[in-house]
C-alpha cells in the first residue's frame, strides 16, 4: 500500500514518508545508509531482505510489518534468520517496536550477527521510536557512553494548558507546542498516522501510564530541538 511522493494515491494507500524521514535522520547521525527499498509482503521476500542486509550492516532497521496483521512478516522472518529478543512495549505511539539479531550469511565478519530494530509503520510511531530508542542505540555503537547517548532525552517541567482526561495503560508521548504564556498546547489529532503533528510540535510530552492531565498540571516536556541534536 506504500506509494512514493508524486505518484497518485489510490484508495487504501499511503505515502512512503518513513523512507525519507529515517534515511535523513540516520545520515544526520553520521551513518552510512544502504536503502533496500520496499520489501514485498511475503515471508520469503522478508527473509531474503534480512539476509541481504545482514551481510554488510551493523544495524538493520525496518519500518512496518512488526504488528499482528496477516501480512506482517518481519517478526517470523527475524525469528527464522536469527533471534527476536523483544517485541512490543507499553508505549503510545510505538507499541510494536522490536529488537533482535540477524545471522550474517557469509560468516566473514568480526561479529556473527547484525543488530535488528523493527519500527512501527505509522509515521509518528516510527519517528518517535527512532528518536527515543534507535538514536541512543546508534550513539552507543559509535562509542558514546550511555549518559551522553541519552542526553537528548532530558525533560524539563512545564505547565499543560489543556485537559487530557482519558488515561492510557501505556506511557504516552504527546505532540505539544509552546504557547505565548509559557505553557503547552496539545495538537488536536494525536493519531500516530498524522505526521504533521511532529512538524507543528515543539516537542513531546512524556506522560506516565494511567495518568490524566488537567489544565495547570506540571508535566515533563522533551524539546524537539534536543531530540534533533
Amino acid at each position: 500500500e506504500l506509494v512514493m511522493p508524486g505518484e497518485s494515491l489510490k484508495p487504501g494507500a499511503i505515502y512512503n514518508s518513513n523512507r525519507f524521514v529515517l534515511v535523513n535522520a540516520l545520515r544526520a547521525l553520521g551513518c552510512e545508509v544502504r536503502d533496500l527499498g520496499i520489501v514485498p509482503d511475503t515471508l520469503a521476500a522478508t527473509r531474503s531482505a534480512l539476509r541481504d542486509a545482514a551481510s554488510g550492516a551493523d544495524l538493520i532497521l525496518t519500518s512496518g510489518g512488526v504488528s499482528v496483521g496477516e501480512e506482517d512478516h518481519v517478526k517470523p522472518a527475524v525469528e527464522a534468520e536469527g533471534e527476536l529478543n523483544m517485541w512490543q512495549i507499553a508505549m503510545k505511539p510505538g507499541k510494536p517496536l522490536a529488537y533482535g539479531k540477524v545471522r550474517r550469511p557469509d560468516g566473514g565478519t568480526a561479529s556473527a550477527t547484525a543488530h535488528f530494530i523493527g519500527l512501527p509503520g505509522n509515521p509518528v510511531s516510527s519517528l518517535v521510536t527512532f528518536l527515543l530508542f534507535v538514536k541512543p542505540f546508534l550513539r552507543i555503537l559509535q562509542g558514546m557512553t550511555k549518559e551522553h547517548a541519552q542526553a537528548h532525552l532530558r525533560a524539563i517541567t512545564l505547565r499543560a494548558d489543556f485537559d487530557w482526561p482519558k488515561a492510557d495503560k501505556r506511557r504516552e508521548f504527546l505532540r505539544v507546542c509552546l504557547n505565548a504564556n509559557g505553557g503547552l498546547d496539545l495538537f488536536e489529532n494525536q493519531s500516530s498516522a498524522v505526521l504533521t503533528s511532529t512538524v507543528w510540535a515543539d516537542g513531546l510530552l512524556d506522560n506516565p501510564a494511567m495518568q490524566t492531565i488537567s489544565k495547570g498540571d506540571m508535566v515533563r516536556f522533551i524539546p524537539m530541538a534536543s531530540l534533533q541534536q
